[in-house]
C-alpha cells in the first residue's frame, strides 16, 4: 500500500505521481507475463497429453488420426482391417474414420497397443510390461480356436478372435499353460479360507463314510492348487456368506454324484473290477445285470467282443476332446474275458463323476495345463485325490 501527502511542491508531487504510475504498469505487465506463462504451460502440457494418450479418448478417426503421417506412424483399425482407416490421416471424414475408437495413429516403432486399459478385446495390454506374456487360444473355450490365431490381439487386433475375450487370453510362459475361470464378477476375498470355514471336524461328520480318493487333505490340496494359478479363485469371490453357500452348494452336488463319497467310479462302467500288475480292468454292465449289493456283473456289455464305445465321441481331437475309439474286451478265455482297461474309457469318475472324451480333455486344461495328463490316463482322476475334487 502506498500513502500520498498532499504537502509539498507540485513538481514533487508530479514525480511521485509518475513513478507510482511506472509502478502500476510494470507490476500489471508482471501479472500478464504471468497468466500467459502459466497458460502457455498448461496449453503445452494438454497438448503433450493429448497428442500422447488421444488413441484413449473417446474420439473418432478424424481426430486420433490427424496428422498421423510420419515416417514410422500409421492408420489403423480396432475392429476393422487397417487399409479401411488409412485415409483417415489424409483427411477423410466419411466411414469409418466418423466412428468413436475404432481407427487410431500407431507408432511403429513401438508396441502395437491402442491404450485402451480395460477395453472388450482379448489380451488387451498382454506383454505391456512383460517379455514372458503371449497371447493364446482358450482350450476350454464352447469355440477352441488356435494359438496362432490369438497371437495378433497383443498388437492390436481387435477383430475376430480377439473381440472375443472367451476365445483368447494372456498365458505367462513361466507358470502352467492353465486357461483363466469364468468370471464371476465378484472381488477375491482375502480374508476368507475356503478349508477354515469347511472344516476337518465337519468334513468327518458331513461324510463319515467316505472312501479314497476322497480325503479332507486332498480337497483343500486342490482348491489351494486351482487358485495359485487363477485370477478368478474358487470359494474365494464374494462375501464370506456367499463362499459359505457357494461350498454348501458343491458339496450337496458331490455327495449326490459320489454316492455319499463312496464311489470314486462309476458303478456301471466300473464297479466290477480286477487289478492284475498294477492295472485296473473294468467290467460294464447294463442295470438289469448287475448286483448292486455286491458290485457284481453277470454278463458284461463287451461279452463275445462286442464293441464298446460309451462316453467316447469318435473324431475329436485335441483341443475338442481325448481322441478315443471303440474297444472291446481284453481277452475272449481267461481270468479278463469281458473286460476292457480303464484307462481307455472316459466313464464317470472323482466327486462330479466327470465323464466323457470332451470333459476330460477340458478338466485337464484347466487342472494341468495340458491336454495329455488324462486323456493319456483318465485313471488319474480317481488315483489322485486332488484331481478327483479338482474335476
Amino acid at each position: 500500500m502506498y500513502s500520498f501527502s498532499g504537502s509539498g511542491d507540485s513538481s514533487s508531487s508530479g514525480r511521485n505521481l509518475l513513478c507510482i504510475n511506472k509502478m502500476r504498469l510494470l507490476s500489471f505487465a508482471y501479472i500478464v507475463v504471468l497468466i500467459l506463462t502459466i497458460f502457455t504451460q498448461q496449453t503445452s502440457s494438454l497438448s503433450s497429453l493429448s497428442s500422447s494418450s488421444r488413441q484413449l479418448q473417446d474420439v473418432d478417426g478424424i481426430t486420433a488420426c490427424k496428422g498421423c503421417t510420419g515416417t514410422n506412424l500409421k492408420c489403423v483399425g480396432r475392429t476393422i482391417v487397417d487399409t479401411n482407416c488409412n485415409a483417415c490421416a489424409t483427411g477423410q471424414t466419411f466411414w469409418p474414420c466418423n466412428l468413436k475408437k475404432e481407427c487410431w495413429c500407431w507408432d511403429t516403432t513401438g508396441p502395437r497397443d491402442a491404450g485402451d486399459e480395460g477395453g472388450e478385446t482379448a489380451c488387451n495390454g498382454c506383454g505391456r510390461d512383460s517379455t514372458t506374456e503371449t497371447c493364446v487360444g482358450n482350450q476350454n473355450s464352447l469355440t477352441p480356436v488356435s494359438d496362432e490365431d490369438c497371437k495378433n490381439c497383443m498388437n492390436g487386433q481387435s477383430y475376430w478372435p480377439c473381440s472375443d475375450q472367451d476365445l483368447c487370453w494372456c498365458w505367462d510362459t513361466t507358470k502352467p499353460k492353465k486357461p483363466p475361470a469364468p468370471i464371476s464378477g465378484y472381488p477375491v476375498n482375502n480374508n476368507v479360507d475356503p478349508c477354515a470355514l469347511f472344516t476337518r471336524g465337519m468334513f468327518d461328520v458331513f461324510a463319515p463314510n467316505s472312501t479314497f480318493p476322497y480325503t479332507y487333505d486332498g480337497l483343500c490340496e486342490a482348491i489351494t492348487d486351482y487358485n495359485k494359478d487363477h485370477t478368478e479363485k474358487v470359494f474365494k469371490m464374494g462375501t464370506e456368506d456367499m463362499i459359505r453357500m457357494e461350498i454348501a452348494a458343491f458339496l450337496g452336488n458331490t455327495a449326490h454324484e459320489s454316492d455319499d463319497f463312496e464311489a470314486g467310479r462309476e458303478y456301471l462302467a466300473c464297479g466290477d473290477r480286477k487289478i492284475v500288475d498294477d492295472k485296473v480292468y473294468c467290467k460294464p454292465c447294463t442295470n438289469d445285470l448287475y448286483d448292486w449289493a455286491n458290485n457284481k456283473c453277470s454278463v458284461s456289455m463287451v461279452d463275445q467282443n462286442a464293441p464298446y464305445n460309451s462316453y467316447c465321441q469318435p473324431g475329436f481331437e485335441p483341443p475338442e476332446g481325448c481322441i478315443c475309439d471303440i474297444i472291446t474286451q481284453v481277452e475272449e478265455t481267461g481270468p479278463l474275458a469281458g473286460y476292457v482297461e480303464a484307462s481307455k474309457v472316459f466313464y464317470g469318475r472323482g466327486a462330479i463323476q466327470l465323464s466323457w472324451n470332451y470333459n476330460y480333455i477340458r478338466a485337464s486344461f484347466a487342472l494341468t495345463g495340458e491336454a495329455d495328463t488324462f486323456c493319456n490316463d483318465p485313471e488319474q482322476v480317481v488315483l489322485n485325490p486332488m484331481y478327483a475334487w479338482g474335476t
